[in-house]
């Protein structure tokens, strides 16, 4: 079983998108989350299989509620909701103050997607903009690989940077393992300017990985909105994502990193 979490350090690079897309595209049975503290907008942009909307008072609101008593993997897969080409969904919450409310209930849910695999399946969490010590920090801490998506413009990298650097500390388990962690470059290739942020980030420290890259493709991205795409595999998202799915589904296959 795998958990890889996607998340940015400021803005909109991308992260949602890319946490569907690899989902989209993953090797095994998987259920996405969407664990954004600030209010996750999964379930507005996806729709169900027949263009219904989802049911937003199904998913983490619940879950997060129940842990307080404990949850168990079970009861996760019970909050996940078929959505537009058959991804289970958990929705994620509708305002930050629910997130604050329930911060003690965060590592039962981390250990029940964690518990998942018994029962077959993978799990994508779009986590959202994280802070240097995030209220869901539990579930970033527990997971097998995670990526920082960013774009390839300076601020983006100074800032991806920066938080790269903090998450090494806090991401450290009490075993002194750390999850896999890299960057995910959302941008245009023929800049030719997004190895150089790769780079510039994975100074941030040696154990930081490059996850590849995907191009701005508005039409391939609609897809994610419920709009009808012709032929998108051919798109050039989903043709980059079939690499980063892969790369990613290969970091969480290895071992953890032990922390310096």
């Amino acid at each position: 079983m795998s958990t890889v979490c996607f998340l940015s350090a400021k803005g909109s690079p991308g992260a949602t998108t890319a946490a569907l897309l690899v989902a989209a595209l993953w090797p095994r049975d998987v259920v996405v989350l969407d664990a954004d503290p600030a209010g996750g907008d999964v379930a507005a942009r996806l729709p169900g299989p027949a263009g219904a909307v989802l049911d937003a008072e199904r998913g983490l609101l619940p879950l997060l509620t129940s842990a307080r008593r404990g949850l168990t993997p079970q009861q996760l897969l019970d909050e996940a909701q078929p959505a537009a080409g058959g991804t289970a969904v958990v929705c994620g919450l509708t305002r930050p103050q629910q997130a604050a409310a329930a911060v003690g209930s965060w590592p039962a849910l981390s250990a029940a997607a964690a518990g998942l695999g018994a029962l077959g399946a993978d799990v994508v969490v779009d986590a959202g903009r994280v802070t240097t010590e995030p209220v869901h920090l539990p579930l970033l801490r527990d997971a097998d690989v995670v990526v920082l998506v960013l774009r390839d413009d300076v601020t983006s990298v100074l800032h991806a940077r920066e938080r790269l650097t903090a998450l090494q500390t806090s991401l450290r388990r009490p075993d002194g393992l750390l999850p896999r962690t890299g960057v995910l470059v959302v941008g245009d290739a023929r800049r030719g300017d997004g190895d150089q942020a790769a780079a510039v980030v994975r100074a941030a420290g040696e154990r930081v990985e490059d996850f590849g890259r995907l191009p701005l493709d508005a039409a391939g991205a609609r897809v994610f909105d419920g709009a009808r795409t012709a032929r998108p595999e051919r798109t050039a998202l989903v043709r980059a994502g079939r690499a980063v799915a892969a790369a990613l589904a290969s970091a969480a296959a290895g071992e953890h990193r032990r922390a310096a």
